[in-house]
C-alpha cells in the first residue's frame, strides 16, 4: 500500500492506529455489554460487519477514507473477543479452562500467521486491493458459520458458577487491592500491546529496508514471526498451570522480552536470520503475557459474572498501547 498509493511511513501508521484505539475503545465498551447481551448476537455482528468493512477498503482510496473504514473495522471487531471469554467462562469446568483458553488464544498467532502467508501469495499475482476482497468474503461466511456452531451450543446448559475464587492460591495470602491491582495491570499491558502488535505490523517493512529483500520476500518471511509465537501460548499455559500465577509469570515473559529486543538493537543490520530470531522471542514472551493477562485472568472472574467485563477492560489498555506505537514507530521511521 504504501508503495502503490504513495503513502509515507507515517500516513500508513495512522490507518493501523485508527483501527487499534477503535478496537481498545470498543472493548471498553463491548467487554461491559458481553456480559449483558447474547454472545451469539454480539460476535456474528462483529464477524458480518467486519466483512463489509473489508470489502470497503478493496473499494477505497485515500488515507482518510481508509482511516475511517478500519476505524469502524476495529469497532465491531472488539463485539467478538470479550463475549467469547464469556462463553468459554459459562461452559468450562476449572480443571479444562485454562486447556480452552490457551486452544482459545493460539487462534492469534495461526490467523496471523495463515493472513501473512495468503497476503504474499495474494500480492505474487494480484494487488493489495483482492486481499481485502477475499478477507471480506471469508469473514462473511464465517458469521453464518458461527450461527450455525451456537445453535449447537445453545443446547448445552450453563454450567453453575464456582463460589470459590482461586482458594487454592489465595490460601495464607492477604486479599489483594483490587484497585492497585488493576491499575497495574492496565499500565503493563499498554506495554504489552505496544510490544506485541505495533512490532508485528512494522516487521515487514523492518526487514525490507534493513536487509533490502522484495515486499512479498519481507511479508513471506514474516509468517515466522506468529509460527513461533504459538509457542508463546504453550509456554504461558505451563506457566499458568505451575507454581506461579498469571502475574507473576508475565513478569518472567518480559524480562524475556527485553532481553530479545535488547541483543537485537545490537545486531539490527547485521544479520536477518538472528533479527527475525530476537522479533520472534520477543512478540513470543508478548504471547506468553497477552495468554495470561487477557486469557486466563478474566476467565475466572466467571464466579461474579464478570469474565466479559474484565477482558474487555484489560484489553483496552493492550490496544491503546498497540495505537499510540502503531503510529510512533512510523513517525520514528
Amino acid at each position: 500500500m504504501i508503495v502503490s498509493e504513495g503513502f509515507d511511513k507515517g500516513q500508513a501508521g495512522i490507518i493501523g492506529t485508527g483501527f487499534f484505539f477503535a478496537y481498545g475503545a470498543g472493548q471498553f465498551v463491548n467487554g461491559f455489554l458481553g456480559d449483558r447481551i447474547s454472545v451469539k448476537k454480539m460476535v456474528f455482528s462483529g464477524l458480518f460487519f467486519s466483512g463489509l468493512c473489508n470489502l470497503l477498503m478493496a473499494a477505497g482510496n485515500g488515507i482518510g477514507f481508509m482511516t475511517a473504514v478500519w476505524c469502524v473495522n476495529g469497532l465491531v471487531q472488539s463485539m467478538i473477543w470479550s463475549p467469547m471469554l464469556r462463553l468459554v467462562s459459562e461452559h468450562c469446568q476449572d480443571e479444562n479452562r485454562q486447556k480452552v483458553c490457551a486452544a482459545l488464544n493460539s487462534s492469534v498467532p495461526a490467523g496471523t500467521m495463515a493472513a501473512y502467508g495468503i497476503t504474499a501469495v495474494m500480492l505474487m499475482y494480484a494487488g493489495w486491493r483482492n486481499v481485502f476482497l477475499m478477507a471480506g468474503g471469508y469473514l462473511l461466511a464465517v458469521s453464518f458459520v458461527w450461527l450455525c456452531g451456537m445453535r449447537q451450543v445453545e443446547k448445552e446448559p450453563i454450567r453453575p458458577a464456582e463460589k470459590r475464587f482461586r482458594k487454592q492460591r489465595t490460601k495464607g495470602r492477604k486479599e489483594p487491592d483490587t484497585v492497585k491491582l488493576f491499575v497495574c495491570l492496565l499500565v503493563v499491558l499498554f506495554m504489552q500491546g505496544a510490544l506485541k502488535d505495533s512490532v508485528t505490523v512494522w516487521v515487514s517493512v523492518y526487514i525490507r529496508e534493513t536487509y533490502g529483500v522484495s515486499a512479498v520476500l519481507a511479508i513471506a518471511g514474516t509468517i515466522i514471526i506468529p509460527l513461533c509465537n504459538l509457542s508463546g501460548v504453550f509456554f504461558a499455559s505451563k506457566a499458568g498451570s505451575g507454581r506461579m500465577d498469571e502475574v507473576k509469570a508475565s513478569g518472567v515473559f518480559f524480562a524475556v522480552c527485553t532481553a530479545a529486543l535488547a541483543v537485537l538493537w545490537g545486531i539490527s543490520g547485521t544479520g536477518m536470520p538472528v533479527s527475525f530470531g530476537m522479533l520472534a522471542l520477543s512478540t513470543t514472551a508478548m504471547m506468553a503475557v497477552n495468554t495470561l493477562l487477557i486469557v486466563a485472568l478474566p476467565s475466572w472472574y466467571g464466579a461474579v459474572g464478570r469474565t466479559s467485563s474484565v477482558s474487555g477492560l484489560l484489553n483496552s489498555a493492550v490496544y491503546a498501547g498497540g495505537a499510540l506505537s502503531t503510529y510512533g514507530i512510523g513517525w520514528l521511521a
